[in-house]
């Protein structure tokens, strides 16, 4: 599943952990007890140290792992290796860049994926990778084919379909998770749109596991919808109830598909998911017992289970470290499972910028990363790392989990704009005209090339993008800033300029750099009006404290007739 719950459980860790060890629970200390204190305060040390993290501008959604349960401030990030961490160098990340463009280039997904170039100075496992694209580019049948099938009357067919996915995902070379694959791309989903088409493939096979299975998977993904995003003390009973109904349905199907067919995976996962959303530890426990018996190196059990292992839903780091211990020592069976090895340390780091009660690191992610991640915790790691003004992180990161999942419109975007930032602004134009060779209407898209033509000081492009921009979203505070800022530093079309200051005037009347923009004209041109501008800015902003540096600076101006402190680059940092 890749849904998360929306409110914290009470996971019973030393359950987990008496499973693991066969009996070998663990006992609270006096001396863990103090302990856990020590780790609250270091906690809160290290929050306060991170707090000054300043993001940069940030073009699309953020990821979302569902809502967060109130964080436990009692978790604190591990010592990490600073010294030891692998920054990119320039030299380094152009070279990853123009090698993953030469991969991007090849038409066959999985030959392109196995040609892509690992981040630098890391050692993912080989075998981990060639699986896990085999894993993202292998065809699958999809819920369309699914849909159309059992419309069509051919349930018969579908079940050999997903048959023949089981006996490979068991059996076939580099098929590993290939059942699952299925499950996860077509039934996680809450949409009532999809209710009517599984109830009619159980009526249609009524003794089909494949159906049942796929009807359960899907009740926990809608119990979770209609529980919502809110925290448990904000969420209405209607909303519990109604989770609850949908989950016994999903038990329901669920123990029915495994009576007849057991070595169905995903519908373990599933009882995992669904124990932790409101039926209990012990059911989600049993279910995990039950599916590693199957399949002692299930991916997608093992990945339920280490989310239901995390201290912000129950759990402990101990016990995260000891399920991620297990899961990677089964990655001889199932070499999907090295991926798992990084779990606690990526959780640690706070890949995600989650508010989970942890500082961010993303000067570590080389280090949390030296083994391969799944698609998402690479995209999370890469969007983080632009957040944080690590552009060279975010280029490499964003670029892998493209690479496994080149369908992740966001990060392809975001990836032009960490490209601009790093530096690689040829690269970043030839992306972005691709991305607009799809949608030239875009008002982002044009926001990040005429940034990109700023950059490279190709004024002439960038002056068509943002008027252009204008025409999409009229009174733009960005592009009307930005044009002003070109009109005055780069080009010195002073009559332009004024213009352009003259119009942020007046749609944007809360923002003083209207006047800014026209008193630098009056002063560096010079022309006639620099006393009225000042005078105007005073009159216009006088009362309000925010704008008191500002308001100094012109009267400095006024004054002194000094010359005034514009930004003399491409683009204006403070309105990116």
């Amino acid at each position: 599943m890749v849904t998360y719950p929306s409110a914290p459980i009470a996971f019973a860790g030393e359950k987990c952990l008496i499973w693991i060890n066969q009996g070998k629970g663990a006992i609270m200390t006096t001396r863990v007890k103090w302990l856990l204190v020590c780790f609250a305060v270091l906690c809160l040390t290290a929050l306060y140290s991170f707090r000054d993290f300043a993001p940069v501008r940030v073009i699309g959604t953020k990821l979302s792992l569902g809502a967060q349960p109130e964080p436990l401030m009692v978790q604190v990030a591990r010592d990490f290796p600073s010294s030891t961490a692998h920054i990119f160098s320039d030299a380094e990340l152009r070279t990853f860049v123009v090698a993953a463009s030469k991969a991007e280039a090849i038409d066959d997904p999985l030959q392109r994926c196995l040609a892509y170039p690992d981040p630098p100075g890391s050692h993912w496992t080989h075998a981990a990778v060639v699986a896990y694209c085999q894993y993202r580019t292998a065809p699958y049948i999809t819920f369309d084919q699914v849909k159309a099938l059992i419309e069509q009357g051919k349930s018969a067919e579908l079940d050999r379909e997903m048959a023949d996915a089981l006996k490979a995902q068991y059996t076939a070379p580099y098929a590993y998770g290939r059942l699952e694959r299925i499950f996860a791309a077509d039934f996680d989903n809450g949409s009532l749109d999809i209710r009517p088409i599984l109830d009619a493939w159980k009526r249609n096979s009524p003794n089909s596991a494949f159906a049942y299975a796929a009807s359960g998977y899907a009740y926990v993904a809608m119990a979770h919808d209609a529980r919502g995003g809110d925290y448990i003390n904000r969420t209405s009973q209607d909303k519990v109830d109604a989770m609850g109904r949908l989950l016994q349905r999903a038990d329901t199907d669920l123990q029915k598909a495994i009576s007849i067919e057991p070595r169905i995976t995903p519908v373990y996962a599933a009882m995992i998911h669904a124990g932790g959303l409101e039926l209990g530890n012990d059911y989600a426990v049993n279910a995990a017992q039950q599916g590693l018996r199957q399949d002692p190196g299930s991916w997608i059990i093992y990945r339920e289970l280490l989310w239901l292992s995390t201290p912000q839903w129950g759990g402990s780091l101990a016990l995260l470290h000891r399920i991620s211990a297990d899961a990677a020592a089964h990655s001889a069976t199932n070499p999907l499972l090295a991926m798992e090895k990084n779990t606690t340390l990526v959780y640690e780091a706070n890949v995600g910028n989650c508010d989970c009660g942890l500082p961010t690191l993303p000067y570590e992610f080389p280090y949390v990363l030296d083994e391969l991640a799944s698609s998402t915790v690479l995209a999370a790691a890469g969007r983080t790392g632009w957040q944080q003004n690590m552009p060279s992180i975010a280029v490499v990161y964003l670029s892998e989990a493209l690479r496994f999942a080149p369908g992740m419109a966001d990060a392809r975007f975001q990836r032009v704009g960490a490209l601009a930032d790093a530096g690689v602004t040829d690269t970043a134009l030839r992306q972005i005209n691709q991305l607009m060779a799809v949608d030239s209407r875009n008002y982002d898209d044009y926001q990040q090339r005429a940034y990109i033509y700023l950059l490279q000081h190709d004024y002439a492009n960038a002056e068509k993008d943002l008027d252009t921009m204008l025409t999409l979203k009229p009174a733009d505070r960005w592009s009307l800033e930005q044009l002003a800022s070109m009109y005055i530093n780069q080009t010195h079309q002073w009559d332009k300029g004024w213009d352009v200051a003259g119009q942020l005037m007046q749609d944007v009347p809360d923002d003083p750099e209207g006047w800014v923009f026209r008193a630098t004209i009056a002063q560096q041109q010079p022309r006639d009006g620099l006393a009225e501008t000042v005078n105007d800015a005073i009159a216009h902003f006088g009362n309000d404290p925010r704008q008191r540096g500002v308001l100094a600076r012109l009267k400095r101006m006024l004054t002194t007739g000094a010359k005034p402190t514009v930004s003399s680059g491409g683009a204006s940092s403070a309105t990116r």
